[in-house]
């Protein structure tokens, strides 16, 4: 009864956590950015109106309002002034629409064009498309120094394509696309076409030349090209002030930098391992997902647009829309939610997104013109569906005590906080603050979150690999020791029917041989036989018992050996039947078809020949020798006899038989022919051909 207590106190633990942790981490990146130099220090001027003067002439002096003119009356309201006071001395508005469905940055317009035409006043930053701006521009941008400056000032402007500053009608600053400065640079269209970012200009103006009072800036931006031109809004101010400041922008800028280098080598590697892994398709909406994200920093990266008016709006609204969708998709996935509602939706806002944002984007509508009712469907869709992926992983964070699940659910929670923070300050009320900057926090989060389930897929699926490899090396261990065991059993089975069969041949032998003389020896000594006929015969059933231990006791092939013992036995018996035995016997190597139960065979081979020379060949010499063929890859064994030799129409009977039968069980040839040495004819050879080697 106290688990479901505990329970519960454990979940709402963790739900206060989801909505506090995110919130509390975004209350900080703001107050760090506040603090991290992104606020515009009081000494440092920020120029935040300018006025298109007439004529496109080099010499400033050619240009009417160019130089300082006492009469002109009307000074620009400038310097850190709040928003009211700012929108209060803005006579026109910039000259194009926010061009993604993200809040810009300070070098971006946000609000309707308007033509451009001399006299006109314009807000900076501002960005000028090549067809609104036929030729070169000049800008005029007043300013009023309460008192003298004591220390060097740096004037720092972003602006595209080439620049030429004058302060006071005083030449202070100039760039151009190529080496030098040249008028014919104007005309270079094909090679500024390739410029899409800005270029900085750092300029360090000594105190003499900024006394107390009013003072202008004038500028001149060559002639937009593929590129258009653009302005950012000029900062003036002592040079320890605007080094801090440049400082923390570069510190943001460097965020955002590596920030969509992240995205890009992340969702680069998940396409390729889904090229290589089609079936492995999470993998390849990952990396769609962090191309998209990186996709949309590149507004703060670049001045300029990719793609011609409206085709760079167009691609940054519908990756807008396919990362938010592919966000709740992967949280639909990776949280392990069995419903499909939230799939569907983020499919349907996938195909509706895509034809409204793309149409509004094609058509230009403003993101901060809420007369207009796309701008309310554009934030409210995306928060709809950022809204439900913070949902989802709120709810499979509560349903695990998994840590992983509870990161990946405030970083999403954080993501969402932080884009309708930056939403409403940037795009809902139009303030151009430094909330932007936060901006590129949503992002960073979510392309890390996808960097680390991108890393626990991968060791998940090595961990995997390597399990599944250990559980068949087991498997496949376990089958070995089967297969060994059953082997091992053959080899007993096969051993005691080896052993089995040779013990029949052993009976056999003894009944045939051993056996037959035993009772022929009881049968005479029945008989009433002499004593010397019966010792005889029992004679000779020992030298057959002591043949056949003396062919097992000769086990490794040795075929002299075996011949030498047989020598030994039968030497009285040979004598006895008037025999002469001619020894010529060679070095002959161990034979593998004799080891075993081989030798015995051989044995009785031998002895079976011996016996027919005793009995039937009339012989009075009998020649053993022995010869190795390297070349046939065998060794001859000749027993040669001078008796009379074997008739021409002589059946073979058992005794020939049995001969060949054994020769065929040590892989032996055997044959009779007629003595080629005998004096006269007749006689009998042998001929026993032993392998050197046995085939496996």
């Amino acid at each position: 009864m106290e688990v479901r207590p505990a329970a519960a106190m454990v979940s709402i633990r963790r739900l206060a956590l989801l909505v506090a942790l995110p919130l509390l981490m975004l209350g900080v990146v703001h107050l760090f950015s506040q603090q991290y130099g992104t606020a515009t220090p009081p000494q440092v001027l920020r120029l935040t109106e300018a006025r298109l003067l007439p004529g496109d002439a080099l010499d400033p002096a050619q240009i009417p309002g160019a130089l300082p003119d006492a009469r002109s009356g009307a000074r620009l309201r400038t310097g850190p002034a709040s928003a009211d006071s700012a929108a209060s001395s803005v006579v026109s508005r910039p000259l194009s629409p926010t061009a993604t469905p993200t809040p810009m940055p300070s070098t971006m317009p946000t609000t309707p064009a308007v033509p451009l035409a001399p006299g006109h006043v314009v807000a900076l930053p501002v960005q000028i498309h090549d067809t609104d701006a036929p030729g070169p521009l000049w800008l005029a941008l007043d300013f009023h120094l309460d008192r003298s400056a004591e220390a060097p000032y740096w004037l720092v402007i972003q602006h595209r394509p080439a620049a030429t500053v004058y302060l006071d009608g005083q030449l202070i600053a100039t760039s151009s696309p190529g080496s030098g400065y040249a008028s014919e640079d104007e005309d270079d269209l094909a090679q500024r076409g390739l410029l899409l970012a800005g270029r900085r200009l750092q300029v360090s103006i000594p105190p003499a030349m900024l006394p107390a009072g009013e003072h202008r800036l004038s500028l001149r931006l060559a002639r937009p090209g593929f590129e258009g031109a653009g302005l950012s809004a000029p900062l003036l101010g002592p040079s320890a002030q605007i080094r801090a400041l440049q400082e923390g922008r570069r510190f943001w800028q460097v965020i955002r930098v590596t920030t969509a280098l992240a995205g890009i080598v992340i969702g680069a590697f998940m396409l390729m391992v889904w090229l290589a892994l089609r079936q492995e398709w999470l993998y390849g909406v990952t990396g769609l997902f962090c191309l998209c994200t990186a996709l949309l920093l590149s507004p703060y990266l670049l001045n300029g647009a990719l793609f011609p008016a409206p085709w760079w709006r167009v691609t940054l609204d519908l990756a807008d829309v396919l990362s938010k969708a592919g966000l709740l998709f992967l949280v639909a996935r990776l949280s392990g939610i069995g419903a499909r509602w939230p799939e569907k939706m983020a499919m349907a806002y996938l195909v509706l997104g895509t034809v409204i944002d793309g149409a509004a984007a094609f058509l230009g509508w403003s993101w901060t013109d809420f007369h207009h009712p796309w701008p309310w469907w554009a934030l409210g869709s995306r928060a709809v569906v950022l809204g439900a992926a913070a949902v989802l992983a709120a709810r499979a964070a509560l349903a695990t005590p998994r840590y992983a699940h509870l990161v990946g659910a405030c970083a999403v929670a954080l993501s969402a906080w932080v884009w309708l923070y930056v939403s409403w300050f940037a795009l809902v009320l139009s303030k151009q603050m430094s909330v932007v900057d936060i901006n590129v926090v949503g992002h960073a989060v979510l392309i890390a979150i996808a960097g680390v389930a991108l890393q626990r897929r991968f060791v998940g699926s090595l961990r995997d690999e390597a399990m599944a490899r250990i559980r068949l090396e087991q498997a496949l261990d376990a089958r070995t020791r089967e297969l060994q065991d059953r082997w091992e059993d053959l080899q007993d089975s096969e051993r005691q029917r080896t052993a089995a069969q040779e013990r029949e041949r052993l009976l056999q032998e003894m009944h045939d041989g051993l056996g037959s003389q035993l009772v022929t020896a009881r049968l005479c000594a029945e008989r009433g036989v002499t004593s010397q006929s019966l010792v005889g015969l029992l004679d000779e059933c020992i030298r057959e018992m002591r043949l056949t231990v003396d062919a097992l006791a000769v086990t490794d092939g040795d075929l002299t050996l075996l011949l030498a013992n047989l020598r030994h036995r039968m030497a009285p018996r040979l004598q006895d039947a008037g025999l002469e035995l001619d020894w010529q016997l060679t070095d002959i190597p161990l034979l593998p078809t004799l080891r075993g139960t081989g030798g015995r065979e051989l044995i009785r081979i031998v002895q079976e020949a011996l016996s027919n020379v005793i009995h039937h060949a009339g012989a009075t010499r009998v020649r053993f020798s022995t010869r190795v063929d390297e070349a046939r890859g065998q060794v001859l064994l000749s027993i040669v006899d001078n008796g009379r030799g074997m008739a021409a129409d002589l059946r073979q009977g058992n005794g020939l038989r049995g001969m060949r039968r054994r020769a065929e069980r040590i892989s032996a040839d055997i044959d009779w022919r007629a003595s080629e040495e005998a004096p006269v004819e007749g006689g009998t050879e042998l001929l026993l051909w032993l392998p050197l080697h046995v085939d496996p």
